[in-house]
């Protein structure tokens, strides 16, 4: 049995169209298996062109992401329990808190609890936007990897998802496979390495670096309205994914907040003042 596994989508957020090759990959799968931050639902409905489709809802997914699909949910095939979820923590401060951790081994060892006590042998996940396999006692981790970015000052530098093939003898395998061009890719995936290092490998800064910890930071502040602060960014963030830019500047995000035509007044001055000044906040 041949289970196609994928996370990370955001579409159409940060990603407007799936990856050629991802009907190639996925073609002839028995199962795919969506864990997180899926986007808008009709990601599912595309998916399901190519086969059945489970998906749970991930943090940074959309409204009706996280009120049409679960949390977590198990799946039992050929005898084998499976646990999908996307990895994140249930508490927003617990979650934020955990990306100062660098460690794998708290992440992996707490994937690999939650597995167990569901009583799962397999346990796939996505968050992370990195591929990998860890097998622990009697628990294999999956991460497909990821489609889209981990943010939109990021550029997802490698695209992969991955197969889980389920024996009858109850032997499991798991092959990853680059978007690019559909070739099977190997994570090498090494724990000691740190998160922060083997993220590198996957994710790139579309932002100048006097820049990016100026927009991080933003995210702490209540906006009137973030969603159009959040669409200036994007619109600049989609220019470099799609080969237009290579960079964004300072002046690029200045000059779109400016013209951005439902930027609350109160929003363009908060934003602008922080650039204009040069300052972290």
């Amino acid at each position: 049995m041949r289970i196609g596994l994928i996370s990370d989508t955001h579409c159409p957020q940060r990603c407007v169209a799936y990856p050629v090759s991802l009907g190639s990959v996925f073609g002839g799968v028995d199962l795919i298996l969506h864990a997180g931050d899926v986007g808008a639902l009709w990601v599912l409905d595309a998916l399901s062109e190519l086969a059945p489709v489970v998906a749970v809802h991930g943090n940074d997914d959309t409204e009706e992401a996280w009120r049409e699909l679960p949390f977590s949910t198990t799946v039992s095939l050929r005898g084998r329990r499976i646990l999908l979820w996307h990895g994140h923590h249930r508490d927003v401060q617990i979650e934020r808190a955990s990306h100062k951790e660098d460690a794998w081994e708290p992440k992996l060892k707490r994937r690999v609890g939650i597995a167990q006590a569901a009583g799962a042998e397999i346990v796939v996940t996505g968050h992370t936007h990195i591929p990998l396999v860890w097998r622990e006692g009697d628990v294999t981790c999956v991460n497909p990897g990821a489609i889209a970015s981990g943010g939109a000052f990021f550029r997802q530098r490698i695209q992969t998802v991955a197969i889980l093939s389920l024996n009858d003898n109850g032997a499991e395998s798991v092959e990853h496979f680059n978007l690019c061009d559909g070739s099977s890719y190997d994570p090498a995936f090494e724990i000691d390495a740190g998160f922060a290092a083997t993220s590198r490998r996957y994710q790139a800064p579309i932002v100048v670096p006097e820049l990016l910890k100026q927009l991080r930071d933003t995210r702490d502040f209540d906006f009137e309205d973030e969603e159009a602060v959040k669409l200036c960014i994007l619109s600049l963030s989609h220019e470099c994914w799609s080969g237009g830019k290579e960079m964004i500047s300072v002046n690029d995000v200045m000059t779109a907040i400016r013209s951005g035509p439902n930027v609350r007044a109160a929003d363009r001055d908060l934003i602008l003042g922080i650039l204009d000044s040069g300052a972290a906040i």
